[in-house]
């Protein structure tokens, strides 16, 4: 359903949680829609949340890709289909589905659990019209992953401050050839929206505005598109830009083409694996470094990227499971939950109190960057039609060579018209 928790499954295995359902009534079944390649934890969290008999879990499995999964919830949610009771929805999904009504708005009483230690941009994803209607599950943000010899050799030292991308590129300059690359998201997919919308909240914009309207014909979308620009027509443009995605990226890093790449926290874990395996890789292993994910404009503190998945009920639910549903979602999403999904997936948490945990804290020594970085994200647009226009971002600002300042405006026009303005 999202990025990181597709690329992260295959590492998952099951592990016992403590037991945090708890209740005197008898048991109703519930059965939460899930995406597929997640058995493990899901088994694990199912059993620790249904231990105490006061409901059952079933598990139904959506199909591959993220397009399928919504169609299928789409069409069960709007005929009220009471058998879709717990939900994972991709955290762009919010808006959508709750103001269609096709999901409730979490009671009082588990609205307050979930504001209460959830880093603030995985709750803005949760949360439409200053209402909370899901409960965040796993999240995550990108950070700037960079080669501590290289940025040496060039200079820099990215974990003393937070770096801007003018003087990132210009830092890249100083290397040799076969050295400069950045690898950045540059295929015309789903990761390509999410780094152009960083881009334009870094320089304080929105593609589309809290009042629905689009907002890249701008100070902020110029700056965006020049960071995009820069990147594909300079010294550290990679062959290929235009088809990276989050495995080409890393296999650009892993392989020495790029020095420094924006990528989620998936791929430390993914590197300590492969260096536990392969002798040779751990020298590259040693010399990952990592860093908050870059200013665009350099008075103005960066927005990193947003990913995740947050869990809802849904609308068709009946009214007397309703109580059992929501004390469901508060235990799947628990912090104990969350930290079996980091210590075995590196999936980043969505509660703060996570990367207070001994354990993270060795296994995953970026952990105050990961949560910082999650803690001031700025989510994707918080919109009905969020399909067309990340659709339509992508669009625009493709191929990334051909972006220039000028792009902004054109994407804007392009941006309306999906959003239906």
């Amino acid at each position: 359903m999202n990025t990181l928790l597709r690329l992260a499954a295959s590492a998952l295995v099951a592990l016992p949680l403590t037991a945090c359902a708890a209740g005197t009534e008898g048991p109703v079944s519930l059965t939460w829609w899930q995406g597929p390649n997640a058995e493990s934890p899901t088994r694990a969290a199912v059993a620790a949340c249904t231990r105490d008999g006061a409901y059952k879990i079933k598990v139904e499995t959506l199909p591959e890709g993220s397009d399928k999964q919504r169609e299928q919830l789409v069409r069960r949610l709007s005929a009220k289909d009471r058998a879709v009771n717990l939900i994972t929805l991709d955290v762009v999904w919010t808006a959508e589905f709750a103001e269609a009504g096709w999901i409730l708005p979490l009671p009082d009483g588990a609205a307050a659990k979930v504001k209460d230690g959830t880093l603030g941009g995985a709750l803005k994803s949760a949360t439409w019209k200053d209402r909370v209607y899901a409960a965040p599950l796993l999240s995550g943000s990108q950070l700037l992953w960079y080669r501590k010899s290289r940025a040496a050799k060039a200079g820099l030292d990215p974990a003393k401050g937070e770096l801007s991308w003018e003087e990132l590129l210009a830092a890249t300059g100083r290397l040799p050839e076969g050295e400069r690359g950045v690898a950045v998201p540059g295929n015309r997919y789903e990761g390509y929206t999410v780094f152009v919308n960083a881009l334009v909240a870094s320089a304080g914009g929105q593609i589309v505005g809290a009042d629905g309207r689009p907002g890249l014909d701008s100070e902020a979308g110029r700056a965006a598109a020049s960071v995009i620009g820069s990147l594909a027509t300079g010294p550290a443009a990679l062959k290929g830009l235009s088809t990276l995605d989050e495995e080409t990226m890393r296999a650009a890093f892993e392989q020495g083409e790029a020095s420094f790449m924006t990528n989620w926290g998936y791929v430390y874990a993914a590197a300590a694996a492969r260096a536990e395996k392969e002798p040779a890789f751990k020298k590259v292993f040693d010399d990952y470094g990592w860093a908050r994910y870059p200013r665009t404009k350099a008075d103005l503190p960066s927005a990193p990227p947003l990913g995740g998945s947050n869990i809802a009920v849904g609308a068709g639910t009946p009214e007397d499971q309703r109580d059992k549903a929501f004390a469901a979602l508060e235990c799947l999403t628990s912090a104990q939950s969350q930290k079996v999904f980091m210590m075995e997936a590196g999936i980043p948490a969505a509660r703060a109190a996570v990367y207070d945990d001994a354990d993270v804290r060795a296994k995953f020594p970026f952990s105050d960057v990961m949560r910082d970085s999650i803690a001031e994200a700025a989510p994707r647009p918080m919109v009905r039609k969020y399909n067309a226009v990340s659709t339509a971002v992508q669009t625009a600002f493709h191929p990334p060579a051909s972006v220039t300042a000028e792009t902004a405006a054109k994407a804007g026009a392009a941006v309306a018209e999906a959003a239906g303005q």
